[in-house]
């Protein structure tokens, strides 16, 4: 042994040391006195076995937790000792009673295993004295008489974070630690899973009592208040927690209203037990409801079934209530807070015959009364059946509810779309101001990280099973709550974007649209949402509304006198879009097949277009200043890319009537109309151009491209209403069959005129268009030109965040002549364009306000630990002194990073901090 003088035969070595030098016996137990419980190993010569502790001498002193300090025995007492440094087999161990100095061997479980070892006390200040020892040495006996076992407050701390964490339940855990005992042998360790059952779940409560401050205030820890040793948001605002005293003055007052949600959960079930024995620590004190309470409510409630306007079927619901004959209980229903996802202190309660409206009822009235909910913030529950449970709110609980109390309802954006197109409108936070970005299925989350550790309390005492729930809502709420910084700090970022994103898409949007429209429009809107809370139906303002028949032609003409040059050019842009169509008409008479009827059009159409080619030819010769040859013909790239529109939209494979081939001019019927690929004679195919008619070209082109655009929001909007209001409630298949007719044709006009605008757009910038001018009209794609989903299929979800095209959002100057069909496309999305904006404004505003709540929360949680602190040096309490100073320098720190970061991230934050 080389940390001995005597140079001993060095034979041990600790597993747990982080260097593992070989020590001799004496060193081995010197080394160890304040480390009993590390793992050692023996050379027996050939290899090293497995040892412990107790072999070299080591035992367990417990020390006085005030006074003086206990002396270790003496090497000169145990050489004394005959037989006591020899070596003892393995089996001994688990069988022996007292070592030599009638010491009691004891199990002490820690965190590498169950150990077998010596503890020595000293009661020279009685016996009671003992347990505050104990615990002043980490040590935790499982009873008060006898010690037998003790566990560490290292193994319970572990169990703890290992069951919230890893969700490992009890006999997992002990399992793990009779294999860390005996790895080849785990049976011959001491089943010691009920005593960790009974001591976890006591030591679970007294950390819970400590954090809640019983140790500083002289109150009874056997009855706390309902929801006293419960956590809760520190980003919400709570009256006399972290909201100035003058916030009623804010003319925000819409920040203050508090959102929660609700929502059942029937995978946390439990299985009716035979022994029906139940010891509760801290029965009502955290997340779960006091049981007593819960049910004299659930005996005097009133359930009154709903004939709801909502045809849709929940049958999650109806299954729940059917139940198993085995559970006395047959899951959970709980209230958070819908911005942040906190549990609210005794929102949790079970459920017995499904998920009943009194059950909701309960945890809605325990969370307006255990988070600090004002009368003037107002609240809003979001539920996923809303629309049903809110008809008879006020008769079954309005005698229970906070006097003057605003209480608003809404649907979740992932169950809302399970209703009715009725219910989107009036119950989807998207148009519920003050509502900013709240999806309101957060409570869906929380149930994913719950359910991995409900089914192993499905057969524990329903007290056990409470406080596993309570426990785990309390760290889902503690995690939280130390990543709510960044959290905020992420939202602000992403709102800020968002919020000037979408304020851009509505300006652009509102720019196409006429001041007296938009200004009609946004009448309407307020007044609906003035009088949503009482008339829920006046949202329906948000639905589409079927437009009038409009016989307004389709392609307005410019109504005024041209110029030489630009009746020339004018006439040149007819002649192209005539040769455009008739291209069309030939594809698809070479694809689709042709009848007598089509032949006769497409020869009105070629005798048409050559008198215009002979009268343009007439004008080009009057035109003075004309030079070079006209050769550059503008071919499209893709002339099929803009058919089978619906491909992308709907996937109605009736409208794909037609294959794609490609026409030809030596087929049959391209010879017999050959007018449609002749060259054209304009500035942008000639060769060497006139400036002067470049410049003419380009203007004209610029109005072309406008009306182009014009036609096509007019095209696809009567395609939308095709769909909307004539296929989706077609009575029958002659009617159906009769709009799937006209949708093709408005296909083939949208096809039409997306492919002259092409043309136009290449020509444009073969002209030298500027960037301004290309930035404006863009190149056109297929998924610009797609129906709205909006129309659609309003309840589809992502429609209530849509955002339509370019095409929509250039300015335009004939909207005095839009189609009452346009018009409403445009109101729709106008509406909801508004919608969007100002929910993204929203949260801008309320996240701001929630950085400072949150400071204040903290700066709060520390004055109340000061104060603490305070208590305990008036009474000289040491202990709690120091404990309570810690706990307030650590919200402290908490309140000064939270200040920090948001300052960092919000340029206008202001911080609470004097």
């Amino acid at each position: 042994c080389m940390q001995c003088p005597e140079h001993r035969h060095a034979r041990w070595r600790c597993k747990d040391c982080t260097t593992s030098p070989l020590l001799c016996r004496f060193c081995m137990r010197h080394s160890h006195l304040d480390n009993p419980l590390h793992r050692i190993e023996y050379w027996t010569g050939s290899f090293f076995r497995p040892a412990h502790l107790w072999e070299v001498g080591v035992y367990v002193l417990v020390q006085h937790h005030l006074g003086v300090m206990v002396l270790p025995i003496a090497d000169s007492d145990l050489v004394a000792i005959s037989g006591y440094l020899d070596n003892i087999t393995i089996s001994d161990a688990n069988h022996a009673i007292q070592d030599a100095l009638n010491n009691h061997y004891v199990r002490v479980v820690h965190v590498n295993g169950v150990h077998h070892i010596a503890l020595v006390t000293c009661s020279c200040r009685g016996a009671e004295a003992i347990h505050a020892d104990l615990m002043y040495c980490r040590l935790v006996p499982t009873t008060f008489s006898r010690y037998q076992t003790l566990f560490t407050v290292a193994v319970l701390d572990d169990f703890r974070i290992s069951n919230l964490e890893c969700k490992a339940s009890a006999y997992q855990y002990f399992q793990k630690l009779r294999r860390l005992t005996y790895p080849m042998a785990p049976s011959r360790t001491p089943n010691l899973y009920q005593e960790l059952l009974r001591l976890s779940r006591a030591w679970r409560w007294l950390k819970k009592i400590k954090w809640a401050g019983y140790g500083h205030e002289a109150v009874d820890f056997n009855q706390p208040t309902p929801g006293e040793l419960a956590n809760f948001c520190p980003a919400c605002p709570q009256s006399g927690i972290n909201l100035p005293s003058n916030w009623k003055e804010d003319p925000n007052a819409w920040v203050y209203k508090r959102l929660f949600v609700a929502d059942g959960n029937f995978k946390a079930d439990h299985i009716r037990q035979k022994n029906k024995s139940e010891v509760w620590l801290s029965e009502g004190g955290g997340m779960m409801s006091k049981t007593e309470d819960y049910e004299r409510f659930l005996a005097s409630a009133v359930e009154r079934r709903t004939v709801t306007p909502c045809s849709n079927q929940f049958r999650a619901i109806e299954l729940a209530m059917l139940g198993s004959k085995a559970c006395d209980v047959t899951g959970v229903v709980a209230v958070a807070c819908a911005r942040h996802g906190f549990f609210a202190p005794n929102g949790i309660a079970n459920l017995f015959r499904g998920e009943q409206q009194k059950n909701v009822d309960w945890v809605l009235l325990q969370a307006l009364k255990r988070t600090n909910v004002d009368p003037t913030q107002g609240a809003m529950l979001i539920y996923d059946i809303a629309c049903q449970y809110f008809v008879h709110l006020q008769d079954r609980i309005g005698h229970l509810l906070p006097e003057k109390l605003s209480l608003d309802r809404a649907i979740g954006l992932f169950h809302v779309h399970g209703h009715k197109e009725e219910c989107f409108f009036r119950f989807a936070t998207s148009f519920i101001p003050g509502a900013a970005v709240t999806a309101g299925e957060i409570l869906e989350t929380l149930w994913s990280s719950l359910n991995a550790i409900t089914p192993t309390v499905r057969t524990a005492t329903l007290a056990n099973r409470a406080e596993t729930i309570d426990d785990h809502a309390t760290d889902s709420n503690h995690k939280k709550m130390l990543n709510i910084a960044s959290t905020l700090c992420t939202r602000y970022s992403q709102a800020s974007a968002m919020a000037h994103t979408t304020g851009q898409y509505f300006e652009n949007l509102s720019s196409t649209i006429s001041v007296a429209n938009r200004a009609q429009w946004e009448i309407e809107i307020e007044l609906a949402e003035s009088r949503r809370l009482t008339d829920p139906a006046a949202m329906d303002i948000l639905r589409v509304q079927k437009p009038k028949q409009n016989d307004e032609s389709m392609l307005p003409t410019e109504g005024r006198d041209y110029t030489l040059v630009e009746e020339w050019v004018q006439m040149a842009l007819n002649v192209e879009e005539k040769q455009i169509e008739l291209q069309d008409h030939l594809r698809r008479c070479s694809s689709r097949g042709h009848s007598e009827k089509d032949d006769k059009h497409l020869r009105q159409l070629s005798e048409s277009l050559n008198a215009q080619f002979l009268v343009l030819q007439t004008l080009r010769q009057r035109v003075p200043g004309i030079s070079g040859e006209f050769n550059q013909i503008i071919e499209d790239t893709e002339p099929f890319s803009f058919d089978d529109l619906d491909e992308e939209d709907l996937m109605i494979c009736e409208l794909n009537l037609y294959q794609h081939s490609q026409y030809s001019a030596s087929s049959p019927i391209g010879q017999t109309f050959s007018v449609h690929s002749m060259p054209l004679s304009m500035p942008s195919t000639s060769q060497s151009p006139n400036p002067l008619h470049r410049a003419i070209e380009l203007i004209l082109r610029e109005q072309q491209a406008a009306r182009l655009l014009n036609s096509l929001r007019e095209t696809i909007a009567d395609k939308s209403f095709q769909y909307s209001h004539v296929l989706r409630v077609a009575p029958r298949k002659t009617v159906s069959s009769r709009a799937r007719s006209a949708v093709v044709q408005l296909n083939d006009w949208i096809s039409f005129y997306c492919r002259v605008y092409s043309r136009c757009q290449l020509a444009m910038t073969r002209l030298g268009a500027n960037k301004k001018i290309l930035s404006k009209f863009r190149v056109l794609s297929k998924k610009d030109v797609k129906s709205s989903t909006a129309l659609l299929d309003p309840n589809k979800p992502g429609s209530s965040t849509l955002q339509l095209s370019w095409i929509w959002q250039v300015e335009s100057n004939i909207d005095q002549g839009s189609t009452q069909a346009l018009q409403e496309f445009q109101r729709v999305h106008w509406l909801r364009a508004r919608a969007q904006k100002q929910r993204w404004k929203e949260e801008v505003i309320l996240v701001g306000y929630e950085m400072q709540w949150t400071v204040r929360f903290f700066i709060h949680k520390q004055e109340d630990w000061e104060r603490r602190r305070t208590m305990a040096n008036d009474n000289q309490a040491t202990g709690p002194a120091a404990y309570a100073a810690r706990k307030a320098a650590m919200w402290g720190w908490m309140a000064q990073d939270a200040n920090d970061s948001f300052k960092r991230t919000n340029s206008i934050y202001i911080t609470p901090f004097l």
